[in-house]
């Protein structure tokens, strides 16, 4: 607020034009309407300093370590991003490590909160991806909703997936896995049209030795190379339970699987689109129309059955299509986080509230995953 005074001034200096008395009057008038200026801007620049910082709560802070599944990660940059303008007084350290590390890291209390893309084993586990093998014992021991008296990790399902084989194939552009065995000419084939029927079997079979022969399959036009996770993952102890080829001591892959590594949905997703006649497996976000996906990355249906929001979880449709596919368990799994010491509080807390709130869960979909 300005005021003028110069006119007063001049006004206040003829001594012809008023008395010394009125003037130290008109003096304190100014005073008052200048100080009630100041008080004026002071106010309005507290309510816009109010208004800055309504969205934001100094309440909760501290500090705590996120590590593990790499299928998590990416929701967990975006949760973090938008937590962190709500609560700036809390610091989160973000790393990888694989869904094994992110639940042994956490029960040997190496970290705040494990993230994982499967669930707990039931029988445990253990993680050797740091070069130091970490154990974790069974879900009924470590997980408190496994009830064990002594049970002190906490678990948090935050949002659910569905895999879906994927590939990059000459001449196709569609892919169902079907019912059937190795070279299963009535089964499987590549149409003029593009659809590309392959069998469970001979998946399998391609997984075991890292090649689909193109003689097994007519109308392929060269083999197919097969890809799996170079990293511990949950996405891995899913498919590979899927392909029947799990190994149970690291949850993982048999080592008799000679299909090559790459490392995270987005290592085989990058991998797969450039290049030519090569087949993995990733989570369907990260495949073609996904928010993470590429074109080129082609996903497979299940006997038919595509996956999709529609018939997310397990026991639903697409999990049920692949389970009659493979007879063994099927491709849709859950995304989870891991805390300890004990029921969440405090920083941890806060987070995991965000995470649950309707803001949190548009954060798991616009991740490439679905909601709870």
């Amino acid at each position: 607020m300005k005021i003028n005074t110069k006119g007063i001034k001049a006004f206040l200096q003829d001594s012809k034009a008023i008395s010394p008395a009125i003037a130290t009057l008109i003096l304190i008038v100014i005073a008052v309407v200048a100080a009630a200026g100041v008080g004026i801007l002071v106010q309005s620049s507290q309510k816009n300093a109010e208004a800055q910082s309504s969205n934001k709560d100094l309440s909760v802070s501290g500090d705590f370590v996120i590590k593990g599944s790499t299928t998590v990660l990416p929701v967990s940059q975006n949760e973090i991003q938008a937590f962190s303008k709500i609560y700036p007084s809390v610091t989160i350290t973000l790393g990888g490590g694989g869904s094994g590390y992110g639940k042994a890291a956490v029960y040997n209390k190496l970290i705040d909160v494990g993230a994982s893309s499967s669930i707990w084993d039931p029988a445990g586990g253990s993680d050797s991806s740091t070069g130091t093998t970490l154990n974790y014992p069974s879900r009924t021991e470590a997980v408190i909703q496994g009830t064990g008296a002594n049970a002190f990790v906490y678990e948090t399902k935050i949002g659910t997936g569905l895999i879906v084989v994927a590939g990059n194939i000459a001449g196709a552009t569609s892919i169902n896995i079907v019912p059937g065995t190795i070279n299963d000419s009535t089964n499987e084939s590549l149409s003029a049209g593009g659809v590309l029927n392959l069998t469970y079997g001979e998946l399998k079979q391609g997984y075991v030795t890292g090649t689909i022969p193109k003689g097994n399959v007519s109308g392929l036009t060269a083999d197919i190379t097969t890809v799996q996770r170079s990293d511990d993952s949950g996405t891995e102890d899913v498919f590979s339970d899927y392909m029947g080829l799990r190994d149970s001591a690291t949850t993982q892959f048999q080592s008799s699987v000679k299909a090559i590594g790459q490392s995270g949905n987005q290592g085989i997703r990058d991998y797969i689109a450039t290049t030519k006649n090569t087949i993995g497996f990733v989570d369907i976000g990260f495949a073609a129309g996904g928010i993470n996906g590429n074109a080129a990355v082609i996903p497979a249906a299940q006997n038919g059955t595509v996956a999709s929001k529609l018939n997310k979880g397990v026991g639903g449709t697409y999990d049920a299509s692949s389970k009659s596919v493979s007879g063994n368990k099927g491709l849709a799994r859950d995304l989870y986080y891991y805390s300890q010491p004990g029921v969440p509080a405090g920083a941890v807390k806060a987070y995991l509230d965000f995470v649950l709130s309707p803001d949190g869960q548009k954060i798991v979909e616009s991740s490439g995953y679905y909601q709870n």
